[in-house]
């Protein structure tokens, strides 16, 4: 009985201490002006950012300035990537979601992105992505340097929705034509055009398609793979066994479609390419022996 009054009364007074200690806290920060919070939230964002991100250290920074300034939407936003690269949607969801009612120009297309390739939420990175073209009026939105129309694009890629797909692709290269273009183009349209041509059975305009993006952009094996498939379909099989060497020389020289921390749409693997290889070797070999 002694020993468990004893436990009682010991948490009792870490209890009150840890109260006292935040209730100086908030009196701290409650006599702060609006400026000098503002200020000091700003601080520890930029402190946090010198430090390991997701360490305990850097948390606790973040926590402080968004305690000291709710409406840091920059701190928000860091806080919400240890969680998004855990994959604790919930945790995430909260704190990018605090970003975007702090500075919805500045986050709400980066929390359609982060949708789109970490959790392969399509639905709901179209929401947000719509949600985007409403806050500019008369001109595209870009998401982290990057289209929204493109981003349309790949998210119906990821939903089945071909014709979708194809019709936002397009709408980007259009765009980006008549903007800047064929060289500025993203060359990953027209690897996702061909690959939605390699779908719905279209092989010739497949080879189009991967051919023009190889114009722009000589170093992915994907482009390869894909033409390799495209020729086998045909039957022109020296022709795709020559296309799988290409995918395979470029692949092991790391010049391939990959995501950062997330599995890029349609990413390939070695494997797939040497399977097709062989299976093309195999052929080969069938008929010199005929």
């Amino acid at each position: 009985m002694g020993s468990l009054q004893k436990y009682c009364l010991s948490l009792f007074i870490v209890l009150c201490v840890m109260s006292s200690c935040n209730n100086l806290s908030n009196e701290t920060y409650y006599h702060m002006s609006d400026e000098l919070r503002k200020s000091k939230s700003m601080e520890y964002t930029a402190l946090a950012g010198l430090i390991e991100r997701g360490s305990p250290k850097s948390m606790r920074l973040l926590e402080k300035a968004v305690r000291l300034d709710p409406n840091n939407d920059r701190a928000w936003r860091e806080l919400s990537l240890p969680y998004l690269y855990a994959g604790m949607i919930k945790e995430w969801n909260e704190n990018i979601t605090k970003a975007i009612e702090a500075n919805p120009q500045a986050w709400q297309s980066w929390r359609a992105h982060d949708r789109m390739y970490y959790f392969r939420d399509y639905a709901g990175a179209l929401y947000d992505l719509d949600a985007t073209d409403t806050l500019t009026k008369n001109q595209v939105d870009y998401a982290q340097n990057t289209s929204v129309d493109f981003l349309r694009g790949v998210c119906y890629l990821g939903m089945h929705d071909y014709p979708k797909s194809e019709e936002y692709f397009n709408i980007y290269i259009e765009d980006e034509r008549s903007k800047v273009g064929d060289k500025f183009i993203d060359e990953t349209a027209f690897l996702y055009l061909g690959i939605i041509s390699l779908y719905k059975d279209r092989y010739d305009e497949a080879i189009l398609y991967l051919k023009r993006g190889i114009k722009y952009e000589d170093g992915y094996a994907d482009y390869h793979y894909h033409l390799a498939r495209a020729y086998c379909y045909l039957g022109n099989n020296e022709k795709a066994l020559k296309e799988t060497e290409i995918a395979l020389q470029k692949f092991d020289d790391n010049n391939h479609l990959q995501g950062y921390r997330y599995e890029a749409l349609e990413q390939i693997y070695r494997t797939q390419i040497t399977e097709l290889r062989d299976v093309l070797l195999a052929d080969s070999l069938k008929l010199a022996s005929v």
